[in-house]
């Protein structure tokens, strides 16, 4: 905060749009250290003139006392997938935390993809993060949230803290889901249903197409995915879709969001996404 208690402008804002001819463009983008941002990609027939940004990292990843805040905008009828090139490390601290926050805002009519890879959190890492998403009338939104447990030197050390918010909010800004998850490393060793899973992720999906249908066809994609377990519920008042997954490692947990995403595409669009770079 500054003097007059106003935040901070984020280190990167994106903001699509829709043009004339139907193609999605970045209308602006500003990235500050630590972000990069890619060329925008077209790389799928459907959705008809989507795009595609890869987010970069010029860092060493999240240090103790570090503020990273990001902004997304997607106007109304734009449509976009953004993606980060790898996953953010938090690393080791002494006894303070670091924070991440992000807010999403999709257009009316607009569709979003934010699906970047999970953070890594090195032992006695302490990280607090938010995801705010605010979706204007028959825009949707797929999301992802993640979290893997690392300990490179097998030492049995664990992350100190993790304080992740997800909430959801209509136009008008009331709420209408919201994820709460606080937790330290030590859970992993305890006995329960996290023991022995690294990775924990949501993903959740709102907007037009988001019903009993896809749920069926996300709970059908999961299956047979080894070291992943995943359930998937309907959001407050027919809202949306959650998923929460906990993977032993984060190759099973890559092969269960591309899954999901591989089902929404298709149930959807009638198409599957293509390959990836």
């Amino acid at each position: 905060m500054n003097a007059r208690g106003e935040a901070p402008p984020p280190q990167l804002d994106l903001v699509f749009a829709r043009a004339p001819a139907g193609e999605s463009y970045l209308l602006r983008q500003y990235a500050g250290f630590p972000f990069h941002v890619s060329r925008c990609l077209q790389l799928d027939a459907e959705p008809n003139g989507m795009a595609t940004v890869l987010l970069q990292s010029l860092g060493a990843g999240l240090l103790q006392g570090d503020r990273v805040a990001m902004a997304v905008t997607v106007q109304a009828g734009a449509q976009a997938h953004v993606t980060t090139q790898g996953s953010s490390v938090v690393h080791s601290m002494a006894g303070g935390c670091a924070r991440q926050d992000a807010r999403i805002v999709v257009g009316e009519g607009a569709l979003l993809e934010y699906l970047p890879r999970p953070m890594i959190l090195f032992p006695r890492a302490d990280v607090a993060t938010t995801l705010e998403i605010v979706l204007q009338a028959g825009a949707s939104v797929m999301w992802c949230d993640g979290y893997l447990a690392h300990d490179p030197q097998r030492a049995g050390e664990r992350f100190t803290g993790l304080s992740a918010e997800t909430s959801l909010r209509d136009g008008s800004g009331t709420l209408l889901a919201l994820d709460r998850l606080v937790v330290d490393g030590a859970v992993l060793d305890e006995e329960g249903v996290m023991a022995g899973y690294a990775v924990h992720a949501s993903v959740g999906l709102a907007g037009p197409g988001a019903d009993e249908a896809l749920a069926a066809g996300w709970r059908t994609a999961l299956e047979g995915i080894e070291g992943v377990h995943g359930g998937v519920s309907a959001l407050p008042g027919a809202t949306g879709l959650f998923c929460r997954l906990l993977a032993r490692d984060g190759i099973a947990l890559r092969q269960a969001m591309l899954a999901l995403w591989r089902a929404m595409r298709l149930m959807r669009f009638g198409v599957e996404p293509g390959e990836r770079p």
